[in-house]
């Protein structure tokens, strides 16, 4: 990939719904060229501020760019980053079903895009928030088969592993009554293992040393389910090395204290 980026962290609602635009922002809108723009919005959201002024220039130029593969995905994934910042929570229902309409529809047009079935991934998780048992497990199904072809098609993406990571650790901790509905909808049971989790967390870490703090706060989680305190207490010190800017970041950190005190008892 190159260039390792830490990550930050990003139904039939339809687009003309969506909450205001501050109308400042749209007083005048500079028209940017399509490499201009894709340059500047994965500039912005590099910052936790960034994100909705990414979001706004993307939404300033949908008309334009509406059927470019390079705008459409980026413009999901701004409504991902939308529904992270979002403390409402029919907002972030709304940002959530817009993203996954838009990504499903750039996977439609381009099946061999990474990137297009990284973000319906992602959506199709944000979305089965909102959702039952059942139309969870659905959901989680399709973030599952989504995130697998995303992985195959950038093998080098370290927010991939880390993904598949957490999806590994969740089926790890699944109720028998949840892998019971499962196998009742798919025909089998999901089943992980929380050293499947570590794998992918270890091989995010190996792409890009230092990548997130939730990344080492799930390595140290999955160190202690496995009594490997030393490997634990490793991640919660190399964590305290890393900037904590964004909500996940300070959530993983609270959690980390928790871990080191637990293991130090």
């Amino acid at each position: 990939m190159g260039k390792c980026l830490r990550y930050i962290t990003a139904n039939t609602d339809t687009e003309e719904q969506s909450f205001p635009v501050p109308k400042a922002f749209n007083t005048h809108v500079e028209e940017l060229n399509l490499d201009v723009l894709l340059q500047k919005v994965d500039h912005l959201r590099m910052s936790e501020p960034g994100k909705s002024e990414s979001f706004e220039l993307l939404c300033d130029h949908k008309e334009k760019f509406r059927d470019e593969i390079e705008f459409m995905w980026r413009f999901a994934r701004a409504y991902g980053d939308m529904y992270e910042l979002s403390t409402n929570t029919q907002e972030k229902k709304h940002y959530a079903n817009i993203g996954r309409t838009l990504s499903e529809r750039a996977i439609n047009r381009a099946p061999m895009n990474g990137h297009c079935h990284l973000w319906y991934a992602v959506l199709c998780g944000y979305v089965s928030e909102f959702e039952g048992l059942q139309n969870k497990i659905n959901y989680g199904h399709l973030f599952k088969e989504h995130l697998d072809i995303a992985i195959k098609l950038l093998p080098e993406e370290p927010f991939l592993y880390y993904l598949k990571g957490r999806y590994c650790y969740t089926v790890s901790k699944l109720s028998w009554i949840e892998k019971k509905m499962a196998a009742t909808l798919f025909g089998k049971i999901p089943s992980s293992t929380v050293q499947e989790a570590l794998h992918n967390f270890l091989k995010a870490e190996e792409l890009c040393p230092g990548y997130s703090n939730p990344n080492y706060m799930y390595l140290a989680k999955c160190y202690a389910d496995l009594e490997e305190n030393q490997n634990a207490l490793k991640f919660c010190n190399l964590a305290l090395l890393l900037p904590t800017v964004t909500k996940e970041d300070k959530e993983a950190q609270k959690e980390m204290q928790k871990i080191m005190t637990s293991l130090k008892r």
